[in-house]
């Protein structure tokens, strides 16, 4: 029998049926009680394995994301801006590379969604991306000391392109991970890395704050040195995605299979094809015209936005309520606490009251923050409205992925999703340095003001146009 236990063995390995195992070993002569035994045998020492290894897998998962959720805290993007700000760039500037980020986030994001689909991309690749954006906040600390806004402006783009490879990349094969599981440690690990983040933000204002950037001077067994608050935060966040990174690279995966080698350039021209070949999707249909302009005017606005209200808190309340770093890190720590619930309060009401209501209320709480700061610009009413309009920013989130999924079909969902990206650079490409420059001429607390109006008096109204296009009360 000694044959047909490694048969046995091997079938069970093979995760192949049982009763096909036991029959194909019963042709071959093999009694029934032995066949029966060696299954039972090896099927216990497998379950025991893969349960061993899935639980293995999950620690890593875990462990990953807490460093990925430091690296976010440490590494806001709002203290980025005000560093960069601080190394001397202008606003002007400060617009503008805010605005590549985003369009280079569109274009790799769109490029990595194709390339997957033809090529398995693998978790050491996905780690190195992780390193690197790890690496970028150490050129960052290294500009601010240098006072270099050239190398802080490569360093953020450079880093921007690791963190859209990681993010994109990751999170899909997370999603995978995810379905197969049932761990409730894994299946909540958004809300406990919620919660991380937080709590790095808050660290990571407070020790700019208590040493800041001209460097506070600290004796240690007999030899003085200056502390840079931004260095150890930025040092923290890099090690934090570098270690993440690490993590990722090792985990196990099957082999890579490869659907179609394509080139870079092969890869490029084929999506620039598909977009010419699916603009009919687009064009078509006269609602998802207009709420694709509604769409990147509202992305417009939270790019430029985002660009400057942590400038503007940092240096209207630098020296009062909680110092200038940490009144930042609480403002949008409040905000970024609505995750917890926001979308789940948009699903039941955009159910409830339809899809393009709540972009019309949700559009309306998100021109609450930029006003907030022009009009009433005191640590308190920042903070509602910053709250209000991050729970608007997802309002608009989960209802506009509701009516896609209503007003496409399926076919036409996957084309709208791959070709949108790239649909919008040309006009991020104009209207991105406009608000830019008027931020640069104006000041930043007159561009929120024009935010606003820009959302409550041109989006909203393109929503109601929508409504009276589509000719339904609900959708």
């Amino acid at each position: 029998m000694g044959k047909g236990i490694q048969e046995a063995k091997k079938g069970v390995e093979e995760e192949s049926s049982l009763e096909k195992i036991k029959l194909q070993l019963e042709e071959k002569g093999h009694l029934s009680f032995d066949i029966e035994k060696s299954i039972s045998t090896y099927s216990k020492k497998i379950q025991f394995s893969k349960k061993s290894f899935e639980s293995k897998k999950i620690r890593k998962f875990f462990f990953k994301e807490f460093f990925d959720r430091m690296g976010y805290g440490f590494g806001s993007q709002q203290f980025i801006n005000i560093l960069l700000f601080q190394t001397g760039a202008s606003y002007f500037v400060i617009g503008v590379i805010n605005g590549l980020r985003v369009i280079l986030s569109v274009i790799l994001t769109s490029f990595l969604d194709e390339y997957s689909k033809v090529r398995q991309i693998s978790k050491r690749f996905i780690g190195t991306t992780g390193i690197i954006f790890g690496f970028s906040f150490i050129f960052m600390a290294m500009a601010r000391f240098l006072h270099s806004v050239p190398l802080f402006a490569l360093a953020l783009l450079i880093g921007s392109i690791g963190a859209v490879s990681y993010g994109e990349l990751y999170q899909n094969m997370f999603k995978y991970a995810l379905k197969k599981e049932r761990s409730l440690l894994l299946r909540n690990i958004a809300q406990y890395g919620l919660i991380i983040t937080g709590v790095s933000i808050l660290l990571a204002g407070f020790l700019m704050d208590k040493f800041p950037a001209t460097g506070t001077l600290i004796s240690l067994f007999g030899f003085e040195f200056r502390v840079f608050g931004y260095l150890i935060a930025f040092e923290i966040a890099a090690i934090s995605s570098i270690i993440s990174g690490y993590v990722l690279s090792f985990m196990k995966e099957k082999q890579i299979k490869i659907i179609e080698k394509r080139s870079l350039l092969t890869q490029l021209q084929i999506q620039f094809n598909n977009l010419k070949d699916n603009i009919s999707v687009f064009t078509k249909n006269r609602v998802i015209v207009v709420l694709i302009i509604a769409t990147i005017i509202t992305v417009f606005v939270q790019t430029l936005g985002n660009s400057y209200y942590g400038i503007y808190i940092y240096e209207t309340f630098r020296y009062g309520y909680f110092k200038g770093f940490t009144n930042v890190a609480i403002i949008f720590l409040i905000a970024i606490m609505t995750s917890f619930f926001a979308p789940v309060i948009a699903r039941k009401n955009a159910k409830e009251y339809g899809k393009f209501p709540m972009l019309v209320f949700g559009t309306l709480l998100m021109a609450i923050m930029p006003l907030t700061y022009y009009y009433n610009p005191n640590l308190v009413s920042i903070s509602i409205g910053t709250l209000i309009g991050f729970i608007g920013a997802a309002i608009i989130g989960v209802s506009h992925g509701l009516l896609i999924i209503d007003l496409m079909s399926e076919n036409e969902r996957k084309i709208y999703f791959s070709t949108y990206n790239l649909l919008v650079i040309i006009p991020y490409l104009v209207i991105i340095p406009i608000g830019a420059y008027a931020a640069q001429v104006y000041g930043p607390r007159t561009l929120f003001l024009i935010l606003g109006l820009i959302l409550a008096f041109i989006v909203v109204p393109l929503y109601f146009l929508i409504i009276v296009m589509h000719k339904k009360e609900k959708i």
